[in-house]
């Protein structure tokens, strides 16, 4: 049947591997991070052949024809795919890039609930760099919020935001006193709140995102601030998944709801266990799970399932120990 090349492109990194017909990783590959909505498609395409290229050279296959041991589908979960007039530019597009013809083309966040359950329907949390949810029905009606998901739970990039808007708070008065404040001045070697402001309103702090570490730290050290933060951010992600629960009448089944993306494996205190709360306070039968791997294996289990592979699962064995051997197991730090 050939192999399979499957892809996860997002904003942070692309990573695309190879996998013979049951599931065995030969090689895997990454390229930098990449949207086709806001980088153009040609840059997210870019990405795409970066990483497809290593994973294939590890491989040692290729893909379209006279190619040797050739890859015959992929599968691929794309950031920004939120529109349905997205999906088929994205294949055509992924056709050009691999030189295969047989591509599926889903949101990201799909093959990152993938890679945590292998349950049929459920809900999806994926807080990276910026956050994106879906819920699947269990008549395999999908809803992904994309565009909807409100700026200040977006990812780590609203939470590095949020501290900021701490500090500057505390600074001005109107807010209490943080230990953000010096963990933020350290960080960027500044020694005034001041120098701080002049920065950020100048666009010189850099992504948001890098700074989700300090608010780990002042979290672990007991900061009051901090910890609403983090609490207030978890109660407002539990709402994606009780939202999508409720528009396809899910709330009294038993399901999970998979936890995936660098701000979940950041292991922010309390975080997961304010999303479980808040999930559970409508959905009683829901089972919070951190993702087992990184979604790009999400790619590959759907990929097996659609070409009607016996026995696919979180378990499956070839998966399972080459997804080991790949780094692909998603653990917390």
């Amino acid at each position: 049947m050939g192999l399979i090349l499957a892809l996860d492109q997002g904003a942070t990194k692309t990573a695309a591997l190879v996998a013979t017909a049951a599931g065995e990783i030969l090689g895997v590959g990454y390229g930098r991070g990449a949207c086709h909505a806001s980088d153009g498609m040609e840059a997210a395409m870019a990405a795409v052949r970066e990483a497809a290229g290593v994973a294939l050279a590890a491989a040692g296959a290729g893909a379209g024809p006279g190619s040797g041991p050739g890859v015959a589908s992929v599968f691929a979960g794309m950031t920004g795919a939120d529109w349905p007039h997205e999906y088929p530019l994205l294949q055509t597009a992924l056709r050009e890039a691999t030189g295969v013809a047989d591509v599926t083309v889903v949101n990201d966040c799909i093959i990152a609930r993938r890679a945590g359950t292998d349950a049929p329907f459920g809900a999806v949390l994926c807080a990276g760099t910026g956050l994106n949810a879906a819920v699947i029905s269990p008549q395999g009606e999908t809803y992904v919020y994309g565009y909807y998901i409100n700026g200040d739970d977006n990812g780590g990039t609203a939470l590095g935001r949020l501290a900021l808007r701490a500090v500057f708070g505390a600074e001005a008065g109107i807010t209490p006193p943080t230990l953000l404040t010096a963990g933020l001045l350290n960080h960027f070697g500044l020694t005034t709140v001041d120098a701080l402001m002049m920065r950020y309103v100048g666009g010189q702090l850099g992504p948001t995102s890098t700074l989700v570490p300090i608010l780990v730290e002042a979290v672990r050290a007991g900061d009051g601030v901090a910890g609403r933060i983090v609490a207030e951010f978890g109660e407002r992600l539990a709402r994606y998944v009780t939202a999508g629960l409720r528009r396809f009448g899910m709330a009294d089944l038993a399901q999970d709801v998979v936890l995936s993306g660098g701000v979940f494996k950041a292991d922010l205190p309390g975080l997961r266990e304010t999303v479980a709360r808040a999930v559970r306070r409508e959905a009683p039968g829901a089972r919070v799970v951190e993702a087992r791997y990184e979604p790009v294996v999400g790619a590959l289990l759907l990929a097996l399932e659609q070409r009607r592979v016996q026995g696919v699962s979180l378990e499956n064995p070839a998966v399972a120990a080459s997804a080991a051997r790949a780094n692909l197991i998603r653990m917390c730090s």
